[in-house]
């Protein structure tokens, strides 16, 4: 915690205080009178002149004090460590060499503190190794790119906040969880953060320790967390002094990645996992609850089921913590600046993803290929597969003999392997890499294609220790798994044995779900068919991702043939979008499902548990064919779920609209920020339609600005507003029905 002193001598005697053990006071010693004096034994007294004047007449005159005083000791047989401590950022020569010859040390008020904690050597050692993932996919070296300043969203505030207002929020020994998803920018945020509280460490006596917790698996308790990290950055020497550190309440921890500790694999019984994260957080939990100062930790916004959990598992008190969530994409000013700082000039289209790690493969792709990649205006699984041929076919230009089908090929089985990993990202293993060459090519890789195998694209480095990669993003990943399935639904039964005797644990996203709908070849037949097969074996994640993209495609009513699946398991799955019948889910798990009024036949979930429900606040708004325990209720709290929730252009201008005007920090809106997006939501003048009609309604005032036309909100409708965003899909607000006609 930020410490303050009314003097400066009452900073040094506090420092002094926690380099000795013990508080100075001030004393009379051979007949002079010495600022600061501990007696540490009988044989041995530390003595300290404190002075704000910079004056070298000064430094003289109480190096003169020193030595009187510690003649006096040593009549008495007690020896003297004797300092002259200035505030000053440096001392000349000329006063050091003042007190040398007695051996009394001159030192500046930093200096001092470094008898404490060295911290400015840590400072260097800490930023010349990587921030967790910030490392270059490629080099596995830490990523030295010019940091874009972006917000992090502040839970139960509606407030945005940045890397500074976190640092300061810290400095208070505020204790702060920082939650995303891969690759949306914690290791950054750390690493900013780190360096922000480094560079006023010495002012504040407060000292930033970052530690990567990937590097700390199987440690039970805070110090050897501390000793660990020390000794992989080379500063073994500084671990009792880190220690006294942190036991005296300056050391500010940032802990990244308290996903990174525990297995990943499933397990239907949540007790059991429970423990199994428990268990692996042991010496996280140690030192959070052992500090006394402020903690930022960081880590994957599912890992945990439930903030509950998470609070118990971290040793964090909830009424004591503040969580705060990494945007998934950058915003459209900082993807602006994002390709500035590089010298990309485009127009920017609306179907370019936003996610970080897109942004950097971008990046480094040769202008060429960014022009024709800008051209494509299609839908975003059309953006994807040219995103990726462009990659392959980049890839193959390094040597005739690589050709962009078999890289192609080799990413799909990559994402086939990490559908059994305990991340969902990785680990790639030299040997996985190797066995899916043979899989693909027919034989084992070559000289060159072991090449080629080092740097595949979308892959990345874990780091410099190891030749291990994984995917470098999940948007990537997502879609070469719906490729895969693809493939695998259009394979006859005979081949498909080790695919359905292999138990997958990371199933399809919205995204892959998109893909894997999209392909023409996979009829909804083929799709039950491959569905039918997988619930009856061992994999039940791959009958998982057929049911939900069957759901995902906007047809004619499906008939899943009285389909029973038990122990599934669906990262999203989307029940607003298709009439069905016949299908029971039984004991299934979902990170997010959604829920309109849609009619069902012969339809069943029982027994089952969710961390998220969009489309119902409670469990009294589940359809009544549903029986699951959920962690979270959401029905629109933000444009990205109402984006999920799959409502028509109208519905989610509306809802939108609401939500930017009447439940977003401000007065009101301009018309640029309310209608951002809209555009490629539906037809020319349709959000015009929409907010007319808000306005007719006289639930929206507009009123000219400085800057064009504002949007303010008629506060006494709030009620009213927050119930239809409530009920969205079963609302039967006169608003949301005429809304809902519009085309």
């Amino acid at each position: 915690m930020k410490k303050s002193w009314a003097t400066f001598e009452d900073k040094v005697r506090d420092i002094a205080n926690l380099i000795w053990g013990r508080y100075p006071t001030p004393e009379n010693v051979g007949g002079v009178a010495i600022d600061a004096v501990l007696h540490l034994d009988p044989q041995l007294s530390v003595l300290i002149e404190i002075t704000e004047e910079r004056q070298l007449g000064k430094v003289r005159e109480d190096v003169t004090k020193l030595v009187t005083a510690q003649n006096a000791l040593y009549a008495k047989r007690v020896i003297a460590r004797s300092y002259c401590v200035i505030d000053a950022e440096t001392v000349t020569e000329s006063m050091k060499e003042a007190g040398r010859a007695a051996n009394i040390k001159v030192l500046t008020i930093f200096e001092f503190s470094k008898l404490f904690f060295d911290f400015s050597s840590y400072k260097v050692g800490r930023l010349n190794a990587p921030f967790g993932s910030a490392i270059n996919p490629i080099t596995g070296e830490k990523d030295d790119t010019e940091y874009v300043p972006v917000r992090y969203r502040v839970d139960g505030s509606g407030a945005d906040i940045g890397t500074a207002e976190i640092a300061e929020l810290l400095k208070k020994g505020q204790h702060i969880i920082l939650l995303g998803e891969y690759g949306s920018g914690k290791s950054r945020c750390i690493r900013e953060a780190f360096r922000y509280m480094a560079d006023r460490a010495d002012a504040d006596f407060n000292h930033p320790i970052s530690i990567d917790l990937r590097e700390m698996w199987g440690l039970k308790r805070g110090v050897e967390l501390l000793n660990r990290h020390l000794a992989d950055l080379g500063l073994d020497k500084l671990s009792g002094s880190a220690v006294r550190a942190f036991n005296a309440g300056s050391v500010t921890l940032l802990l990244d990645g308290f996903d990174e500790l525990g297995s990943q694999a499933w397990n239907n019984d949540p007790a059991r996992l429970r423990a199994i994260r428990a268990q692996a957080l042991q010496g996280v939990k140690d030192i959070i609850q052992r500090s006394q100062s402020g903690v930022l930790i960081a880590g994957r916004e599912h890992y945990f089921p439930s903030n509950d959990e998470m609070f118990q598992a971290l040793g964090v008190r909830q009424s004591a913590c503040t969580i705060i969530r990494s945007k998934k994409e950058f915003t459209d000013e900082e993807l602006q600046e994002f390709f500035d700082q590089r010298g990309i000039d485009v127009e920017i289209p609306s179907w370019l993803p936003r996610r970080p790690l897109i942004c950097q493969t971008i990046n480094e792709l040769p202008e060429e290929d960014r022009e024709k990649m800008f051209d494509v205006s299609a839908s975003e699984t059309a953006f994807w597969d040219h995103f990726m041929r462009v990659l392959c076919v980049r890839d193959a230009r390094i040597n005739v003999a690589f050709d962009p089908d078999a890289i192609y090929g080799v990413l799909k089985r990559l994402g086939r392997i990490t559908r059994t990993k305990p991340s969902n990202v990785g680990p790639i293993t030299l040997s996985d890499l190797q066995r899916a060459f043979e899989d693909i090519v027919g034989q084992a890789p070559g000289e060159e294609a072991s090449v080629m195998l080092q740097r595949l694209p979308s892959l990345g480095r874990l780091g410099t220790e190891t030749d291990d990669r994984q995917f470098t993003d999940t948007y990537i990943l997502d879609g070469l798994r719906a490729k895969d399935v693809g493939e695998i639904a259009l394979t006859s039964l005979e081949l498909l044995k080790d695919v359905l005797s292999t138990s997958w644990t990371n199933g399809l996203d919205s995204l892959g779900q998109m893909i894997l709908a999209s392909d023409a070849r996979c009829s909804d037949k083929k799709l039950i068919d491959l569905a039918h097969q997988a619930a009856v074996s061992n994999n039940k994640t791959l009958a998982s991702d057929a049911i939900a993209t069957l759901l995902s495609r906007k047809a004619d009513p499906l008939d899943f043939g009285k389909l029973n699946l038990s122990a599934g398991h669906f990262i999203f799955i989307d029940f607003s979008r298709r009439d069905i019948m016949n299908l029971t889910l039984t004991e299934c798990t979902f990170a997010n499902i959604i829920f309109d009024n849609r009619p069902t036949k012969n339809v069943m979930i029982s027994s089952s548990l969710a961390e998220k429900v969009t489309g119902a606040t409670s469990v009294k708004g589940l359809p009544p064919w549903v029986s699951l325990t959920a962690d979270k209720y959401e029905s629109a709290d933000n444009t990205a779920s109402i984006r999920r929730i799959g409502l028509k252009p109208a519905q989610q201008m509306l809802a939108t609209t609401i939500r930017k005007t009447f439940f977003q920090k401000g007065a009101g809106r301009k018309e640029e920020a309310l209608t951002r997006g809209f555009a490629r939501l539906g037809a020319p003048g349709l959000a015009t339609k929409v907010i007319n009609m808000l306005i007719a309604e006289g639930l929206v005032e507009k009123v000219k600005g400085q800057e064009g036309a504002l949007y303010i909100p008629v506060r006494k409708h709030t009620g009213r507003m927050k119930q239809l965003l409530a009920e969205l899909t079963t609302s039967n607000d006169p608003l949301w029905l005429a809304v809902s006609d519009l085309k």
